[in-house]
């Protein structure tokens, strides 16, 4: 008779248990304890230490410890440094716990009296002019600047207020002295001499004897007409 087969029976492992060893591995770490001088980031470039009472902040390349309970004697925020990194001014906390700010300082009294303005600038006859005729001269006074008169504006003062033509008078003996000037050194001395006697012809007006006319240098005015102010020539 044949022999009845045998079936093999599976074989079965048993499952692996967790080992109280194994699972105190997987738990989570307990949270950090932070202590109080350590520091936590608040913002960019601002820290605060672990007890909230100081805050380190950074301004420009520098770091400054800043007390948030004291102020200074002002009245405002205390604060140290300024120091190069963060963690100089992380060292500086311990020993910024023990000190003690100033007294508040008392604000100064105010004055009772008002101080008195400053006195008004003093009025110069230019001032005292209208305001058309201030214009004018001012523009009188800039174009003898341009043509080298230093002290144009007492020349202009004085031409207003005397009867003789100021102004061009010194414009023609400038330019006789300019005309001299020209001459080579040697010649000055005879142009002189020649400039003076010619002024003299010019201002002897009454030399010629009636009914020949004289003759007589004017000062000429706006559209180049002749005033009544006589200009004469120095020799």
């Amino acid at each position: 008779m044949p022999s009845a087969k045998t079936t093999p029976t599976a074989k079965t492992t048993p499952k692996a248990t967790a080992t109280p060893k194994a699972k105190a591995t997987r738990a989570s770490k307990p949270p950090k304890v932070v202590e109080p001088d350590d520091l936590v980031r608040e913002t960019a470039g601002s820290y605060v230490s672990g007890d909230a009472r100081f805050e380190v902040r950074q301004s420009d390349a520098n770091w400054y410890l800043v007390d948030r309970e004291q102020t200074n004697e002002f009245g405002q925020e205390l604060i140290h440094g300024p120091f190069s990194s963060m963690k100089a001014a992380k060292a500086q906390m311990a020993g910024a716990r023990d000190i003690k700010p100033l007294l508040r300082s008392t604000p100064r009294p105010k004055p009772t009296t008002q101080p008195k303005p400053p006195p008004k600038p003093k009025q110069t006859w230019l001032d005292k002019l209208s305001r058309d005729e201030a214009t004018n001269v001012r523009k009188l006074i800039r174009a003898l600047e341009s043509q080298g008169v230093s002290d144009a504006e007492s020349l202009v003062r004085k031409d207003r207020e005397s009867l003789a033509p100021a102004i061009a008078q010194e414009l023609l003996d400038r330019r006789i002295a300019a005309l001299i000037d020209d001459l080579p050194d040697k010649e000055h001395a005879a142009a002189k001499k020649l400039i003076a006697r010619l002024a003299e012809v010019l201002s002897d007006s009454g030399a010629m004897p009636d009914p020949l006319p004289g003759w007589a240098l004017f000062e000429t005015g706006p559209g180049r007409e002749p005033t009544k102010r006589r200009v004469r020539t120095k020799g």
